[in-house]
């Protein structure tokens, strides 16, 4: 996979319907279920979801990676046609993840660990423009990064039965995120909620371990 640079204002590569992302390659992610069961580390967290076996039914995730020198942007992809907001504490919302590992070491199997943390930046249907991010050193550990220095943009649209939505942070700012150098590779792993389904936390469709990307000059 790559990030490529592309000539366009920060304003237009961070929307969903932005017309250059016509010209922006795409990879079609597989995902599967997260394994849950007879994880220890899940099972700790919450028996209930230990033991799922109906989640994961969002099979693909189409991906587009674009730089402009100044942001990153990661416009995602998939198929939903129930995306209902959050109305009662019985009813779900669809979303979708993108993760990088904080050092060579950090695993997208465990979200990370102790000693290998990683980086998320999360997006919910009921948040619609915002997203949040997060660092975590292992399963149930996240913690959300402040708002104000994170600087996660969104922007989601949601059209005949896909999701488009676009996630964009500058390349580099201060704290513990993610860092983006042109030139230099990062890491990616994502995953998707079914809202439909009643997907949370653990019960999700994933891409499995880190995958390199290619950020271009």
């Amino acid at each position: 996979m790559k990030i490529i640079r592309v000539n366009a204002p920060t304003d237009e590569i961070a929307r969903a319907a932005f017309t250059g992302w016509r010209d922006v390659p795409s990879k079609d992610i597989a995902l599967i279920p997260t394994p849950l069961n007879g994880n220890p580390a899940i099972k700790a967290i919450s028996p209930f979801i230990e033991k799922s076996t109906d989640h994961g039914t969002v099979s693909a995730l189409r991906v587009s990676l674009a730089h402009n020198g100044d942001i990153v942007a990661v416009r995602l992809m998939w198929q939903s046609d129930k995306h209902d907001k959050i109305v009662d504490l019985d009813e779900f919302v669809d979303g979708v993840a993108v993760m990088f590992p904080l050092t060579p070491g950090a695993s997208a199997f465990t979200m990370g660990s102790e000693s290998d943390p990683v980086n998320a930046w999360y997006w919910k249907g009921n948040l619609r423009t915002s997203a949040f991010e997060v660092v975590a050193k292992g399963y149930g550990t996240s913690v959300r990064n402040n708002p104000a220095s994170s600087n996660i943009r969104c922007d989601a649209e949601h059209v005949g039965e896909h999701w488009h939505v676009v996630l964009s942070r500058a390349l580099s700012i201060p704290g513990g995120s993610v860092v983006f150098q042109p030139g230099e590779e990062t890491r990616m792993a994502f995953a998707v909620w079914d809202g439909g389904n009643r997907e949370r936390s653990g019960r999700k469709s994933f891409s499995g371990d880190f995958v390199p990307v290619e950020i271009a000059p």
